[in-house]
């Protein structure tokens, strides 16, 4: 049996295999790069209730869930730095219209990441990794 290439004019370019990122994902991601717990960020959102504040944060790191109100993730964005119009974006719009975010840390260009001086620390080195996790190899397992 004869094999042959496809002509190249014929070939479509390879999909991504980036998968979208989801707004549960971006929360765990943003969570871990802040190096908080669960019970950390239950303890900042809640100072009354505190295993329902855990509960909470752990259903919305759960995929397939989303925050209904804009005021819950006010309350995240209190305790972690996170990008509110980002989650949004993630939980309402097409994979296609998401904006680019690094997957080891959940930055974005509208968020990155930034040094104790308040200055902005990464750029772009991969299709969806920061400079500051090109260098982890977790980060580079999750492209």
């Amino acid at each position: 049996m004869i094999h042959v290439g496809m002509p190249t004019e014929r070939r479509r370019p390879a999909p991504s295999v980036l998968l979208p990122l989801t707004p549960a994902r971006y929360l765990r991601l943003r969570r871990i790069a802040a190096g908080l717990s669960v019970d950390a960020i239950a303890r900042s959102i809640s100072a009354n209730n505190q295993a329902e504040a855990r509960a909470l944060v752990m259903l919305l790191e759960t995929e397939g869930s989303t925050a209904r109100y804009r005021e819950t993730v006010d309350a995240f964005a209190d305790a972690f730095p996170i990008d509110i119009d980002v989650y949004f974006q993630l939980r309402d719009t097409p994979a296609e219209e998401h904006p680019r975010i690094c997957r080891g840390c959940g930055c974005s260009e509208s968020d990155p990441c930034v040094a104790g001086d308040g200055s902005h620390t990464c750029g772009w080195r991969g299709p969806a990794t920061c400079s500051r996790c090109v260098s982890d190899p977790a980060a580079a397992v999750l492209q």
